[in-house]
């Protein structure tokens, strides 16, 4: 009896922990654990996702994510709030994030921090990748958007 319930603990932790979306962990984390990744020389190859339009959800609601040239934007909240990004490609699908100016309310990085995304995998509209920030690693997908 004692391992069955040692069982059903063990598998709603791991339920409860599934269930967090990437962008949810992302606004988690403390300005202090952003630390600055090292950035890697500029590809010539063209980014699998050069100036395309995505979007996710977080916290119920569509977040609109623009990539544009060398810059990187999420719109929340109706684009009442913002992050915008520098990009650089270090591979066609590979790339760093520097933020560069923002009015999301409680975000907890500030202009200079550095998040390395990695696609993973291009499948039926979506972007499936892996981010790094402040030491930690987490897998996202986006859906391709018309929206601009």
């Amino acid at each position: 009896m004692k391992n069955l319930k040692t069982y059903f603990l063990f598998a709603a932790v791991l339920f409860a922990t599934a269930t967090v979306s990437a962008q949810d962990y992302l606004m988690t984390l403390k300005p202090l654990s952003a630390s600055v990744l090292d950035l890697k020389e500029e590809t010539k190859e063209t980014p699998l996702i050069k100036d395309k339009t995505f979007s996710y959800q977080y916290k119920g609601e569509d977040v609109l994510v623009v990539f544009e040239g060398k810059e990187h934007f999420e719109f929340y909240n109706n684009k009442k709030h913002f992050i915008k990004s520098d990009l650089l490609w270090t591979s066609k699908d590979e790339c760093y994030m520097i933020i560069r100016d923002f009015n999301l309310p409680n975000f907890p990085f500030k202009a200079g921090t550095k998040m390395r995304m990695k696609i993973t995998k291009v499948e039926n509209g979506f972007i499936h990748y892996t981010s790094t920030l402040g030491g930690r690693t987490w897998k996202g997908k986006m859906k391709e958007s018309d929206v601009k």
